[in-house]
């Protein structure tokens, strides 16, 4: 068992390079949104712009285009619907994150079933893709890189152990669950466990001022964001939960409750700083 802290954190860092440009750092391809629930393919989108993709592209319904196209300034916006776009961005997009505010409906599982038969490159399942998923987990056992970031109800129901098992045996259970279904897993608690099913991490950073929606789009969005970078899907999550409960952390120390705005906002500043 690891302990993620500043030390294992510096020695995984990929420092920029001077001359580097947007095309150094990736394309994240974020699917997410639904009547409703915009927000959460915003804060998602943001995320992955706020800790430095190259480009992202969120692909969103018809019926919250608008909206969304009217939101997000720094992210490129597409339509599911638009299926030429989409099925070119699935072949070029550096990751995709999948599910944060889509609904738990039929329509969201066959999108899902179709993307997982398809993409090649790494995806980070998020949210209602989790809730659509649980048939699907067979699928992964030909995939080399599925991030899957369920809380413990979420966990709950893909394992079907109550949540007062879960959490009195997370570890083994995680171990387990990763190594079984081919995927990493980021098991959000108090102090998250990452675990590819050989190793396992324990997150030092993160409290309960975080506590609020929206928390977990932000980080699917950064996890897609440093895979995109560069990084290996473990090493993007270990590096994503770290500093998205380290800006949490610098924060509630002059804040009674810490918003997805506000993470957004000193993201980057706290990781700069991180490493200055």
């Amino acid at each position: 068992m690891i302990e993620i802290d500043e030390n294992f954190i510096k020695k995984i860092y990929i420092p920029r390079a001077p001359e580097g440009y947007k095309g150094d750092y990736g394309h994240t391809f974020i699917v997410a949104g639904s009547k409703g629930f915009t927000g959460a393919a915003y804060f998602s989108a943001l995320g992955a712009v706020r800790s430095g993709s190259g480009l992202v592209t969120l692909a969103t319904p018809n019926e919250v285009f608008d909206v969304l196209s009217t939101k997000l300034n720094e992210a490129m916006i597409i339509s599911i619907e638009d299926c030429l776009n989409f099925k070119n961005l699935l072949k070029k997009c550096s990751c995709l994150v999948f599910g944060p505010g889509m609904g738990a409906t039929p329509k969201t599982k066959l999108l899902l079933d179709y993307i997982i038969e398809s993409i090649e490159t790494p995806l980070i399942i998020d949210a209602d893709g989790l809730n659509v998923l649980k048939k699907s987990l067979l699928k992964f056992k030909e995939k080399k890189s599925v991030i899957l970031t369920p809380h413990f109800g979420e966990f709950s129901r893909l394992t079907d152990f109550s949540i007062e098992y879960l959490k009195k045996n997370k570890v083994d259970i995680a171990i387990q669950f990763a190594k079984e279904n081919n995927v990493i897993l980021i098991l959000k608690d108090h102090r998250t466990i990452i675990t590819d099913g050989n190793n396992i991490f324990i997150n030092s950073t993160g409290n309960s001022s975080m506590a609020n929606g929206g928390m977990g789009d932000i980080l699917s969005g950064i996890i897609g964001s440093f895979i995109s970078q560069g990084y290996s899907p473990l090493y993007a999550s270990i590096l994503a939960v770290y500093f998205h409960g380290l800006t949490g952390d610098v924060l509630s120390k002059s804040m009674f409750c810490v918003n997805p705005t506000h993470i957004l906002e000193s993201f980057p500043f706290i990781m700069k700083d991180f490493f200055s």
